[in-house]
């Protein structure tokens, strides 16, 4: 046993992923979700039954919205809402009047043409109801965090005529804070915690009154006022897409920037500076990238669609990459392709890895189930098919699925030095073992005193 545990402490000390392979399946049958393009997704769970429902706009034929509730299978049932018809637009889901359940930010342009930018509070089952505001109206051009650091969500906003952040009361009341330094433009927003302060400062791109292009970032001081931060050198673009993540694992948010058929990375340097670098991610446009840990292995993967300049007679594809590490994306995967696009990838059947959505001219809507051609309940070292462990990763509980004859057999878990953290009894065939304390890290679970089962476990 001695030895066998040694070999496997050695395996994981010169081992520094342990990852499923990637590998998306188109659902058969299609979830029914309508079929579009040029717009926009959200995701969340709105009525609080544990499951991530999805909010829809697209254009085919004319512009539509949906609010579909999940079954937890990835089933979707449309339900009836008050929001208005929209195409390219944007949504999200998120507390915003401290209830504790989701509400909507829903801005866009309506069927009379008409740009709205909304505010609904969730009644607590998945119902909303409008609350007026006073914010500017526009198609896209905000975003949503706690900018003064009070506990609620605040809105940093771009128009081509006014720019600036809206304070929330806490109650999903938005106020313009005034003496704003944001340059209007007709544009995007992204937060992001440059450099690692605990607050969120502010990426801005677009076009100004005079048509000149701008990426611009404005670093929040604590307390949401902001002042222009010139240390790092953007392209002179307008952003269609900006993404934030960790993407070399290094503690700090790096930046992809999509414009002008490009897809260009940012690295920060851990003070807010940032880099550009090469890749091998495919440079397109009129789409969407999204980045998500795909394969459960702790760092962030990558799905950009779009057109490659020159359009349809170049190459339109959605390519799917997975991050091997400091900066490294490998292609994996190429599902179809579209432009006049949008994705969101979120765990919508409810089997702990994240799907994929899509919509686009080409495809109109598509749904993709992850379906890696190893389990994503555990890599594992020693095995005799007899254990499956999930969720792994897992944060504070994970469940262990028994063979029957395991049944009274002795659980152990190991940290990477061989000291015993957690052992306990298999007393059913399906087990709970809660991690407690125990710090984040990849520990060693065997079963028996034989050893003939050790799994990999990653606490998050």
């Amino acid at each position: 046993m001695r030895k066998l545990l040694l070999g496997a402490l050695l395996l994981l000390s010169t081992t520094n992923t342990f990852s499923q392979t990637l590998n998306f399946t188109l659902a058969n049958p299609q979830p029914n979700i309508m079929e579009g393009y040029i717009g926009t997704f959200a995701s969340g769970d709105i009525d609080g039954d544990g499951d991530l429902d999805l909010f829809m706009t697209s254009n085919s034929p004319g512009k539509r919205t949906a609010l579909y509730k999940n079954d937890g299978n990835g089933n979707f049932t449309e339900v009836t809402h008050i929001f208005p018809r929209s195409a390219y637009s944007q949504a999200f889901f998120k507390d915003l009047d401290g209830d504790g359940d989701l509400d909507l930010f829903f801005s866009g342009q309506n069927e009379f043409t008409q740009n709205f930018a909304n505010i609904y509070r969730n009644n607590g089952s998945g119902t909303f109801t409008q609350v007026p505001n006073a914010l500017p109206v526009f198609m896209v051009g905000a975003a949503i965090a706690d900018v003064d650091n009070d506990g609620d969500l605040d809105l940093a906003i771009t128009t081509a005529t006014t720019a600036g952040i809206y304070l929330n009361n806490g109650n999903a009341v938005f106020t313009p804070q005034g003496n704003s330094v944001f340059t209007p433009v007709d544009g995007i927003v992204q937060t992001i915690d440059i450099e690692n302060d605990g607050d969120q400062d502010v990426i801005i791109s677009g076009s100004d009154i005079s048509f000149s292009n701008t990426i611009k970032l404005y670093q929040n001081d604590g307390s949401g006022i902001y002042t222009l931060n010139t240390n790092s050198t953007f392209p002179q673009i307008a952003a269609e897409n900006i993404d934030v993540a960790d993407t070399d694992n290094d503690g700090d948010l790096d930046i992809l920037i999509n414009g002008d058929h490009q897809n260009l990375l940012y690295i920060n340097n851990g003070t807010g500076v940032f880099t550009a670098i090469s890749t091998n991610i495919q440079q397109t446009g009129f789409g969407n990238n999204a980045f998500a840990d795909l394969d459960n292995d702790g760092d962030q993967d990558l799905l950009a669609i779009g057109s490659l300049a020159g359009g349809v007679f170049a190459g339109i594809f959605n390519k799917l990459y997975r991050n091997d590490g400091n900066n490294t994306f490998v292609q994996a995967q190429v599902l179809g392709g579209d432009y006049l696009a949008d994705c969101i990838l979120d765990d919508f059947n409810g089997d702990g890895l994240k799907d994929i959505i899509i919509q686009g001219f080409i495809g109109m809507t598509s749904v993709y189930w992850n379906t890696p051609t190893v389990l994503s309940t555990s890599e594992q070292i020693v095995t005799n098919q007899n254990i499956i462990i999930y969720p792994n990763p897992a944060q504070s509980i994970f469940n262990v699925k028994a063979d029957t004859k395991l049944i009274g057999s002795i659980y152990t878990m190991y940290d990477n030095t061989g000291k015993v953290v957690l052992a306990g009894k298999i007393n059913t065939e399906n087990t709970n073992i809660e991690l407690g304390n125990l710090a984040a890290g990849i520990y060693l679970f065997s079963v028996g005193e034989d050893v003939k089962q050790i799994l990999k476990v990653i606490k998050e």
